[in-house]
């Protein structure tokens, strides 16, 4: 089980600092990636959903993998988004991600036309997997909300007897089927990670390995606490921390984008701008008003920086 060893813990997927005029803010990423190490996380995760990566352009994709290369150098883990519409356009991504020197790349099923079901899902990654490097080491990420395509247990299970399939995010944010996974999955050698910040105490306390929670751009304590938790099995503690964390949740859903309340966030914790990708509608000062009475509820305050 040398995958369940190796990975795991909380992995943040990156948020990407964008400029006014929408081009990487390259201080900014450099600045959060090592708040985030600081912090103790096991790992960073690029251009992921809440990385905006179907939505920034070429060079911002390219641009932040390339970074956050670099500025971790090493010290934990970089899973590199590799998310596209069709297998062959995946293929095209990993191959210039491997050129940047990654080696941990992410792909979800293909998306945009209507998913034909497992036996698609099940070719998309075996060919995948026979077409790139030996040195490409794959997680599966499941968000059935954005690809219209649900990657069920049975099939997770089929695709964790493949070399390189060394990890999975399952963010389909229905704790039964993520049980399903773990029971599916408990003799096989891949880290299984809950994607959906409201399941993480309880995904944690059956058996996953970690978490890649949005939440954690921000608050990356509050998660790492929560794993170290439910690592000791500390029922009472991991719930009232999940408490916590769920509260907080609540400020996603105000204004019309759960992704503007994230940027809003990370210039709220004192992190450059809070642009959006266009056409993303931007908060106004009544949202951001409630996010901020959401937040002082949840007992979270200002950072000074």
């Amino acid at each position: 089980m040398k995958n369940k060893e190796r990975f795991g813990g909380i992995i943040p997927p990156l948020v990407t600092p964008l400029l006014p005029d929408e081009t990487l803010d390259v201080v900014t990423t450099k600045q959060l990636i090592e708040y985030l190490i600081q912090n103790n996380v096991n790992g960073i995760f690029v251009n992921g959903t809440s990385g905006e990566a179907m939505r920034v352009t070429e060079s911002v994709w390219e641009g932040i993998t390339r970074l956050a290369l670099e500025t971790v150098n090493g010290r934990v883990p970089v899973f590199c988004g590799a998310i596209d519409t069709s297998t062959l356009r995946v293929i095209e991504r990993i191959r210039r991600i491997e050129a940047m020197g990654g080696e941990l790349v992410v792909c979800t099923p293909p998306f945009y036309l209507k998913s034909f079901g497992q036996d698609e899902i099940l070719r998309h990654y075996d060919k995948i997997c026979s077409s790139v490097s030996k040195n490409i080491q794959i997680a599966v990420y499941n968000i059935p909300s954005t690809t219209g395509a649900n990657i069920e247990p049975e099939t997770i299970a089929k695709l964790a007897d493949y070399d390189n399939i060394v990890a999975y995010k399952d963010s389909c944010a229905d704790f039964e089927q993520v049980q399903h996974d773990l029971f599916q999955l408990a003799d096989k050698d891949i880290c299984m990670f809950n994607g959906a910040e409201d399941l993480c105490a309880a995904s944690m306390l059956f058996g996953a390995q970690g978490c890649i929670p949005g939440l954690a751009n921000f608050y990356p304590e509050l998660f790492v606490r929560l794993y170290q938790l439910c690592r000791k099995g500390e029922v009472a503690e991991s719930v009232r921390l999940q408490e916590q964390i769920s509260e907080i949740r609540k400020c996603l859903h105000v204004g019309t984008s759960w992704m503007a309340v994230m940027k809003y966030l990370l210039k709220r914790e004192g992190f450059g701008h809070d642009t959006v990708s266009s056409p993303i509608p931007p908060l106004n000062d009544e949202h951001r008003r409630s996010i901020d009475a959401i937040l002082e509820r949840a007992g979270v305050s200002r950072r000074e920086r």
